[in-house]
C-alpha cells in the first residue's frame, strides 16, 4: 500500500513539471550584406511559438566555410551569445538592433538576391531549415 501511495504520488507531482513540447514556425526571413565587412550579413526573421519554451542554440548554413554567430545588441554594441529564449506561445523577433544571426566569410558571389539555406538548431524543436535573401538595406522589413 505505501509502494503504491508512493509511485501515485510521483507520479502526480512529476505531471505538472514539464512543459508542452514547443510548435515552432520561423517567418519573414531576410539577410543583409554589411556595408562595413565584406563577405559578412545578418540575418532576421521571427521565431513563432505557440507550444512550450524552447531555446535557439545555433546555426548553419549553405555556404562552405562561413562561420555563423548568434548575436545581439548591448549599450549599442553586438555581441556574441550562445543562445536565444524562445519562451511558450510567444514570437521572438530577430531584427536590427536586437536578437540576430551573423554570417562571415562568405564568398564575394553572396550579393543583394543571393538565397542561402539556413538551418536552425533549437535544443528542444531540432533543426528547421529556411530559405533566406539577401535583401538592400532599405528594403528590409
Amino acid at each position: 500500500m505505501r509502494v503504491t501511495l508512493v509511485l501515485v504520488t510521483f507520479f502526480v507531482s512529476g505531471a505538472g513539471c514539464t512543459s508542452p513540447p514547443p510548435q515552432i514556425t520561423i517567418e519573414g526571413q531576410y539577410a543583409n550584406l554589411s556595408p562595413i565587412f565584406i563577405g559578412a550579413g545578418s540575418v532576421f526573421f521571427k521565431i513563432k511559438n505557440t507550444g512550450g519554451r524552447d531555446v535557439l542554440v545555433g546555426a548553419t548554413v549553405s555556404v562552405p566555410n562561413a562561420v555563423i554567430e548568434l548575436h545581439d545588441v548591448k549599450k549599442s554594441r553586438m555581441v556574441r551569445v550562445d543562445k536565444i529564449v524562445v519562451p511558450s506561445r510567444e514570437t521572438t523577433d530577430l531584427g536590427p538592433g536586437g536578437h540576430h544571426i551573423m554570417i562571415f566569410n562568405m564568398p564575394r558571389t553572396v550579393q543583394e538576391g543571393s538565397e542561402l539555406i539556413l538551418t536552425l538548431r533549437f535544443e528542444r524543436s531540432g533543426e528547421k531549415q529556411v530559405t533566406v535573401r539577401f535583401e538592400k538595406e532599405q528594403e528590409a522589413r
